[in-house]
């Protein structure tokens, strides 16, 4: 496991977390009964169907989050990594889960009881109260990233959302030259495409000029669009 001074540098500059000292951050994780569970690679750490209970903020590795249809078919609906929230829906609405996760490395966990102050405290300290109000925030934007991800599957050509992707990504990097987390079959998965016609749109992009790839790593050239990145007012 991390150590304790590392753990709270990663809170710290999350939501939930925001503007919290360090005494402070612990005194809440105590009130929540907060606990660390590391998770050998290819994990299932929740299952589609279990009932969430908990906010998971993952301290070290990666997840994926995936959904199986009726069909048999995988798709993955979001790759998490170190600093980023998983089940916040879930555990504040206590609705069971829809999705899988499963780590994609070795991956270190830290799990809040947050009922323990939605339902089962009377809030009076200030610390508890300021943890909240984050915890709003952080579910609005979960809930902001769940509505585009929807627009982009259900209104934009394949172009269109690998033009996304790969804006989202450079706009994250700070560069036009930039790895990607996910290998072909993840990337068609996430961006609900198939991925053969996937990798022909991504070679008619480079015969177009518009990009250069070499597995997971990727520059946009000057003549690709790049999608205009929405702020976040709460970053």
């Amino acid at each position: 496991m991390i150590e304790q001074e590392k753990m709270l540098g990663i809170l710290k500059k999350g939501l939930l977390f925001r503007n919290m000292e360090d005494d402070e951050i612990m005194e809440a994780l105590e009130t929540m009964g907060s606990h660390r569970s590391v998770y050998p690679k290819r994990t299932l750490v929740m299952r589609d169907g279990d009932a969430m209970t908990q906010v998971g903020i993952i301290l070290s590795g990666n997840l994926h989050l995936f959904h199986i249809d009726a069909n048999g078919n995988s798709n993955l609906m979001e790759n998490l990594g170190e600093g980023e929230p998983i089940g916040l829906l879930n555990a504040v609405g206590e609705y069971r889960l829809h999705i899988s996760a499963e780590t994609t490395a070795e991956t270190e966990i830290l799990f809040l009881n947050v009922s323990q102050l939605l339902r089962k405290n009377v809030l009076t300290a200030p610390v508890q109260i300021r943890f909240l109000q984050n915890l709003t925030v952080a579910v609005a934007q979960q809930a902001h990233r769940l509505t585009r991800k929807l627009e982009d599957s259900i209104r934009r050509s394949m172009r269109d959302r690998l033009q996304d992707y790969l804006s989202g990504q450079f706009h994250k990097a700070g560069k036009r030259t930039f790895a990607i987390p996910l290998n072909r079959q993840d990337l068609a998965d996430f961006l609900f495409v198939d991925r053969s016609a996937m990798s022909n749109e991504l070679c008619k992009m480079r015969d177009e000029g518009l990009l250069k790839f070499e597995k997971s790593k990727f520059e946009l050239l000057i003549e690709m669009p790049i999608t205009e990145e929405e702020p976040d007012p709460n970053q």
